[in-house]
C-alpha cells in the first residue's frame, strides 16, 4: 500500500528539516565568529579611544609630512610587487606548466588586494587569484592554483614570524624582553610551518587527523630553489612593511625613531593582524602600536596611534585603485603563459 499524501509530505518535511539543521548550525557558527571579531575590534578601538584624546590624535596625524604618507603608499605598492614575484616563483616551484607573466600576476594581485581590504572576510582576493590562475596547472586546475595561493599567504605569515623572532632576539628593545621566549617559540613554529609546506606529502603518513589530510592534499614541490626564493622574498615583503612604519614614525617623531627600532616594533605590532578575534587585526593592531611605542620609545600615545592608522590608510589608498582597475580591465580566465 502506498503512503498517503500527507504522510509523504510529513516525511519530506522531516528530511528537509534534518538537512537544514547542519546549514543552520554552520550559519550560526559564522554569525558567532563574526560577532566575536567585530566585538574584538570594537574593544580594541574603544580602549585606544579611552586613552588617546581625539584632538591630540588629529594633531599627530597633521604632523606627519604628506611626503611621508606618499612614501608609505609607494612602499605598500613595492611590497605588493615583491609578493607578486613570490607568487610567480611558487607557481614554478609547484610545477605549473603555464605560468602567467609577472605583469598579469601583479595586476591580479592588486585586484585581490582591493578585495581583501574592502570586502569582509579578508580572503575574497585570494579566491580571485586562485580562480584566475587555475589554467596555469592544466588538468589540476583550481585545486592546485588555490593551494599555491594559500601557501603564498602562509609564507607571508612565516616571513613575518621569522622577522619578529630574529629582530626581537638579536636586538630586544627595553620593555620587550618578555617577548623573547615567545619569539623563540614563534621562530621554531615558523621553521616547522615552512618545512611542512615544503614536504607536505612526504610527512603526511606520519601525521594524524586533519593535519594528515591537509599535508596529503598539498601538491608536490618540484623545484625547491624557487620555493626557497619565495621564502626569502617573504622576508622582503615584511621588511618593506617595517620600513613603511619607520617612514611614518620618523616623520611624527621628528627623526627620533631609528630604522633599527622600527624593525623590532613594526613587525611585532603588525603580527596582531592575524589575531583571530578581530577584523583583519583592526583594533588589536592599534592597541599594540600604542602599547609598544609608548613603553619602549616613550612616544606619545597619540603619535603611536596616528602611525598605526596611517599604515592602514596607506594600504587602503593603494588598494583602492585595484578596484578601479577591476572595473576598467577585469581579470578573468586569461592567466595563461606569457
Amino acid at each position: 500500500m502506498s503512503a498517503e499524501p500527507n504522510e509523504t509530505a510529513e516525511a519530506d518535511s522531516a528530511e528537509g528539516a534534518e538537512g537544514d539543521a547542519p546549514k543552520r548550525g554552520a550559519k550560526l557558527k559564522r554569525a558567532l565568529l563574526w560577532a566575536l571579531r567585530i566585538g574584538g575590534t570594537a574593544i580594541g578601538f574603544g580602549y585606544v579611544a579611552s586613552i588617546v584624546d581625539f584632538e591630540d590624535l588629529k594633531g599627530a596625524i597633521l604632523e606627519v609630512s604628506p611626503w611621508a604618507f606618499v612614501g608609505a603608499v609607494a612602499l605598500t605598492g613595492s611590497s605588493l610587487l615583491i609578493a607578486a614575484v613570490r607568487w610567480r616563483l611558487l607557481l614554478g616551484a609547484y610545477g605549473a606548466p603555464n605560468r602567467p607573466s609577472l605583469l598579469l600576476l601583479t595586476r591580479v594581485y592588486w585586484v585581490g588586494f582591493f578585495y581583501n581590504n574592502f570586502l569582509p572576510g579578508g580572503i575574497g582576493g585570494d579566491v580571485v587569484r586562485g580562480v584566475v590562475t587555475r589554467e596555469s596547472f592544466g588538468e589540476r586546475g583550481t585545486t592546485a592554483s588555490m593551494t599555491v595561493v594559500l601557501v603564498e599567504r602562509a609564507l607571508g605569515l612565516s616571513g613575518l614570524l621569522i622577522l619578529v623572532s630574529v629582530t626581537t632576539l638579536v636586538r630586544p628593545l627595553p620593555g620587550t624582553e618578555a617577548v623573547i621566549p615567545y619569539s623563540a617559540a614563534l621562530l621554531a613554529a615558523a621553521a616547522v610551518a615552512v618545512g611542512g609546506l615544503a614536504m607536505g606529502q612526504r610527512i603526511a603518513p606520519y601525521l594524524f587527523g586533519p593535519f594528515k589530510r591537509v599535508a596529503a592534499s598539498l601538491p608536490t614541490i618540484e623545484r625547491p630553489l624557487p620555493f626557497l626564493g619565495a621564502l626569502l622574498l617573504s622576508l622582503g615583503t615584511q621588511a618593506t612593511v617595517a620600513v613603511t612604519g619607520w617612514v611614518l614614525l620618523d616623520s611624527v617623531s621628528g627623526g627620533a625613531v631609528r630604522l633599527a627600532d622600527a624593525f623590532v616594533l613594526v613587525p611585532l605590532a603588525m603580527a596582531t593582524a592575524f589575531f583571530p578575534l578581530s577584523v583583519g587585526g583592526a583594533g588589536a593592531r592599534e592597541t599594540a602600536f600604542v602599547a609598544l611605542c609608548s613603553a619602549t620609545l616613550g612616544m606619545e600615545r597619540a603619535d603611536a596611534l596616528a602611525v598605526s592608522l596611517l599604515i592602514w590608510f596607506a594600504q587602503l589608498a593603494f588598494a583602492a585603485p585595484g578596484g578601479v582597475l577591476q572595473l576598467v580591465l577585469p581579470v578573468g580566465g586569461e592567466a595563461r603563459a606569457s
